[in-house]
């Protein structure tokens, strides 16, 4: 894992992994230390988390499945009011936000396996965006601090 910090430690951090998911606690660690210096509140500290860590296991898992040397980046940076996330991998050219929502309505037994974190993605960010630049995924992500 590699981390860096801006001038200002508490706007901005950047955060890069080697899309192994034993490099999981690692991104939590460093998620946490940002959230604390910026002093922002736990239910947005978790939804981020959450949010992240469904990504980080997504892309480990089936993203870079052929890739040699996969590698993910992931930049917070605290604008105003505003959270904004870049979550960058150099994985196979995917989209997540093509992705059918899942039927919550679906008892688990019957409901496919996949799609959650998309789902939590959407719902729990103000603003989502995908790009395909050059060889990596870009999900731009916005949400509103209060």
């Amino acid at each position: 894992m590699h981390l860096s910090m801006n001038n200002s430690p508490k706007n901005t951090i950047e955060i890069i992994l080697k899309g192994d998911l034993e490099e999981i606690d690692h991104l939590a660690t460093a998620l946490n230390s940002f959230f604390d210096d910026a002093e922002i509140d736990a239910l947005v500290k978790n939804q981020v988390n959450l949010i992240l860590e469904e990504l980080y296991t997504n892309t480990s898992n089936y993203g870079f499945q052929g890739v040699a040397n996969g590698q993910v980046s992931i930049t917070l940076s605290l604008i105003d009011s505003q959270l904004e996330i870049i979550y960058q991998d150099n994985g196979i050219a995917f989209n997540p936000l093509e992705m059918e929502a899942p039927d919550l309505l679906l008892s688990i037994d019957d409901r496919p396996i996949g799609g959650l974190g998309v789902y939590f993605v959407k719902a729990m960010t103000d603003q989502v965006e995908y790009s395909r630049v050059g060889e990596f995924n870009r999900l731009k992500m916005k949400k509103l601090i209060d």
